[in-house]
């Protein structure tokens, strides 16, 4: 896993180790909360703590602005100025001089803008750090009235800034802009994105929504975007939510870099999107100041009983249950963004060999090991419109039996499999819509299996002298397609000298392999 620990684990490993009780913790650790707030005599003092990373090209000024920017921005959401940080820069051996100083100066320099005043910290070179960290950052403040992401009341308005997927659309452009322009993507929207770097904060408009008045609930769209962020206050307020999808601003070059990517934008990190829940009476207020600042803001749903439920309203009538995504996809994405800018496959290939690696990780899990041949079986699939070998994405170590286990070796790739390649190129000749095969053993207890599960399964001739070449393989194959009436779900392949006996089971897609195959597998279970 990577990013935050789940909700589960936080509830049982952490949350119930906090140390010592105090009465003037006010706001303690919480899941989605953004700082501590301790009262002390007449004020509320709110800290918030971050470590942060750069990106594999990051540059030390962004990177000085980005620290400073997101540890302000987790007191700012509690209706408090930050005024003091800390911070632990944790560096590399042998990192340049000049790449400290200039991180140093940057970091003071945005402090310096924000009015925070840096008064500790730690500087130290580690053999186990592998790229310039700040390991924690440490930011606090102090005032009269403190907001929480708690506050949110039954008829609030619901209100964003800037879009969904501000943090995910700006690093992946500023790692993978070559790539952006190369699948197409228009010069300026990737450029916009790239920009969106800078907006990777709520300092701002935190502090409008204060000045304005009526604002209940505060909270930074972090990991989990907008969809978790939302649940976030929810959950924590106890209270119901109505949120119209459509009203969600997803600009064009937002909405370009995650489906370039295959993100979802309302369920990616979006570091720089404020969602608060004011008075009603106050939204048009409040759309007027972020207005006027030249913050893009919209009201996008109102906060409603918790019985009501939370759900996003779609234009079409349909209500869908508004949940924390259960992992932002995102940092998968961001810890590959050197091998990505080095990857030569297009994004639909991207996409393929993404949708192939979840089928292979499916038939791990559900444990096929009785159907993998002596030989190892592979799983290829294939473009639309694939006419060769590279059109076709398989495991180029094959799927293998090790010790009762299903073990794969190596991710998907194009290209790499010659005999079930070619082999769903046959097919497709007869039957295009077929993109997927996977070859298995094949045994009394696997035909019995296919016939009780109604499987509907070809077989292919025996050749002569139980002697085939590859072109004899292919020859037999077209003849049998050709005999076929709709495309099968299985065929058989026949009794040949020296080779073990096997099926190939087609499919449309890896999901429906998946669901063959398992079927197939529960069934040669129950057969004994």
């Amino acid at each position: 896993m990577i990013g935050k620990i789940d909700d589960a684990f936080f509830r049982q490993a952490i949350l119930p180790h906090t140390g010592a009780g105090d009465p003037e913790v006010v706001v303690g650790p919480r899941m989605g909360v953004d700082a501590a707030v301790l009262k002390i005599g007449e004020e509320y003092l709110a800290v918030a703590e971050d470590p942060i990373f750069p990106g594999p090209t990051t540059s030390p000024d962004d990177f000085g602005w980005i620290t400073v920017h997101i540890g302000a921005s987790d007191v700012a959401v509690m209706g408090i100025k930050p005024r003091f940080m800390t911070y632990s820069l944790l560096l590399p051996p042998e990192t340049p001089e000049d790449y400290i100083a200039g991180l140093v100066r940057s970091i003071s320099t945005y402090a310096r803008e924000l009015g925070i005043t840096i008064v500790g910290g730690h500087t130290g070179f580690y053999g186990a750090v592998t790229i310039p960290t700040i390991g924690g950052i440490t930011v606090w403040g102090r005032g009269r009235e403190v907001v929480t992401p708690a506050g949110a009341r039954v008829g609030d308005a619901v209100i964003i800034t800037k879009g969904a997927a501000i943090e995910a659309a700006a690093l992946v452009a500023c790692e993978l802009g070559e790539k952006l322009l190369a699948a197409g993507i228009p010069p300026d929207l990737v450029a916009r994105a790239k920009k969106r770097l800078r907006e990777m904060s709520v300092v701002a408009e935190a502090g409008i929504a204060v000045e304005v008045g009526g604002v209940h609930a505060m909270h930074d769209a972090t990991e989990g975007g907008l969809a978790r962020g939302l649940w976030e206050v929810a959950e924590a307020s106890g209270v119901g939510l109505r949120i119209e999808r459509a009203r969600v601003p997803v600009p064009a070059d937002i909405r370009a870099v995650c489906d370039y990517i295959g993100l979802n934008p309302y369920e990616v990190i979006s570091e720089g999107t404020l969602v608060l829940t004011c008075a009603p009476e106050k939204a048009d207020a409040m759309l007027a100041a972020f207005k006027e600042a030249g913050i893009e803001a919209a009201v996008i749903g109102r906060v409603v009983p918790a019985g009501a439920g939370r759900a996003w309203l779609e234009d079409d009538g349909r209500e869908e249950q508004l949940l924390p995504p259960a992992v932002d996809r995102f940092w998968e994405v961001f810890f590959n963004a050197l091998a990505l800018k080095n990857d030569t496959r297009t994004p639909a290939e991207v996409a393929l060999c993404r949708e192939l690696g979840q089928a292979v990780r499916e038939l791990e899990e559900a444990n096929v090991a009785a159907l993998i041949p002596e030989i190892g079986a592979n799983l290829a699939y294939c473009l639309p419109e694939a006419k060769e070998l590279r059109d076709i994405a398989a495991i180029p170590g094959r799927l293998l039996r090790f010790k009762g286990r299903v073990a794969t070796l190596g991710e998907p790739e194009m290209g790499c499999s010659h005999h079930m390649g070619g082999t769903i190129l046959v097919v497709r000749e007869f039957f295009p819509q077929a993109r997927c095969v996977i070859n298995l053993r094949n045994n009394p207890r696997v035909r019995q299996a296919c016939a009780d599960l109604g499987y509907k399964v070809v077989s292919m001739p025996v050749p002569p002298d139980y002697r085939q070449t590859d072109d004899d393989f292919y020859t037999d194959l077209r003849r049998t397609m050709a005999a076929c009436r709709e495309l099968p779900d299985v065929i058989e392949i026949p009794d040949r000298i020296n080779l073990e006996r096997l099926i190939l089971v087609l499919g449309r897609n890896p999901g429906e392999i998946v669901s063959k195959v398992t079927s197939l597998a529960t069934r040669v279970a129950e057969l004994g």
